[in-house]
């Protein structure tokens, strides 16, 4: 800025002086010689005037900054000079030992490096915060987005079931007695049950990370979601856990029969739904046992993937692997060695209270450990409707 206005002044000072000479030099010219003379001072007064703006602008620029830095010092705020932080060959040709060697003086060249500092330890580097935190793992909850939804306002759920059928519908003749079919019905109850879990967290955590209590509340409510899938497919129905699909009474177990591999087994799965008078809409798989039976080759001395000649497909960009015809939903709560096939009108989820967090000072002794518990819970209930839509295999059983 300082060049600058330097430079800004010698320009105004040689306009100013070769104004003043052609102003004395006018009066000893003609008349024809002075108009002239006044057209090309008119250029160097207009080429004056606008140096002089850009002056007039820049000394407006260095004084607000000169008022800035002196608000700063004013406020105690003292400006800290950039260091500059020489290399050790720098530090050595720029002494003075150095230049007395070159010159002959010396026949030798030694500097002291006093109280170096590097950058290896970061003892003296500003940390740089990067915002967020890294999240765990978090299980793909992939079976919940399959199963049927409801809701209720209630703390049972009551529901009318086809108990047994006998359909007896039969030719008749003119003026004959119309045979007579039967239905009954069972009425069944669910309790609504409640899956919660807590954690305890310090009020100086919370204050000090804005993000932290989001991710405390998406890990929470992953927590319950989890749970709650888990119990749909496995709960076994005592106490406080659902009565799942894998429950006694709940599936219908399909044996291994005369399958020799996965895809035979799979096939009478998918089938025994069929059979059953139901629509085989899916298919549950445990990544592991989905990966083995991917690679599953024919036999012996030939290398080609079971799979591969029509009972695996991939749809959407491969994003989506089918069986037999049935997309596969792949998830880690599906329990190892095991297989379920089934029809979405099989069960339903009933939904009486979504995940809700919440955090509660008063607690324990929260108040006087500084701390704050945040509690997650959701409320539902399971319900099986039709076993037989259901089937299961084990594939531990596989010869």
């Amino acid at each position: 800025m300082s060049e600058l206005l330097a430079e800004l002044k010698n320009q105004l000072e040689t306009q100013s002086k070769s104004i003043d000479e052609k102003l004395a030099s006018m009066a000893l010219l003609s008349e024809a010689k002075q108009k002239e003379e006044i057209k090309s001072l008119e250029g160097k007064m207009s080429d004056y005037l606008k140096v002089s703006d850009e002056f007039a602008k820049v000394s407006e620029e260095v004084k607000g900054l000169k008022d800035a830095m002196v608000s700063l010092e004013q406020k105690g705020v003292k400006m800290q000079e950039a260091v500059q932080v020489k290399s050790l060959g720098q530090t050595m040709t720029q002494s003075e030992q150095f230049k007395s060697w070159m010159d002959g003086r010396t026949q030798k060249a030694r500097v002291e490096l006093k109280n170096t500092i590097v950058n290896s330890g970061n003892d003296t580097s500003r940390h740089d915060q990067m915002a967020g935190v890294v999240p765990g793992a978090f299980r793909m909850l992939n079976v919940m987005g399959t199963v049927t939804r409801g809701s209720t306002d209630s703390n049972i759920v009551y529901y009318s079931k086809e108990n047994a059928w006998t359909s007896n519908a039969a030719g008749v003749a003119e003026n004959g007695d119309k045979p007579e079919s039967s239905l009954t019905f069972d009425e069944v109850s669910t309790e609504i049950k409640t899956i919660a879990h807590v954690i305890k967290v310090s009020k100086q955590a919370l204050a000090d990370s804005t993000f932290l209590s989001s991710y405390i509340d998406r890990r929470m409510s992953h927590g319950i979601n989890n749970k709650i899938e888990q119990q749909i497919i496995a709960g076994d129905g005592t106490g406080q856990n659902f009565s799942g699909w894998t429950a006694s009474g709940n599936s219908t177990a399909v044996s291994v029969g005369s399958a020799t591999n996965f895809f035979d087994y799979t096939n009478a799965l998918k089938y025994a739904v069929i059979a059953a008078e139901y629509s085989a809409d899916v298919y549950y798989v445990n990544p592991a046992d989905w990966s083995a039976a991917e690679q599953l080759k024919i036999g012996t001395g030939d290398s080609r993937y079971v799979g591969a000649d029509g009972a695996i497909n991939y749809i959407n960009g491969g994003l989506q692997p089918t069986l037999w015809g049935l997309p596969v939903v792949l998830s880690n709560n599906i329990p190892a060695n095991t297989v379920i096939c089934k029809s979405y009108d099989a069960d339903m989820f009933i939904d009486r209270e979504s995940t809700i967090v919440e955090m509660f000072e008063q607690d324990g002794d929260n108040v006087t450990k500084n701390l704050i518990t945040i509690r997650a819970e959701a409320r539902g209930a399971e319900c099986v409707f039709v076993p037989a839509a259901i089937v299961t295999a084990d594939l531990s059983t596989l010869p």
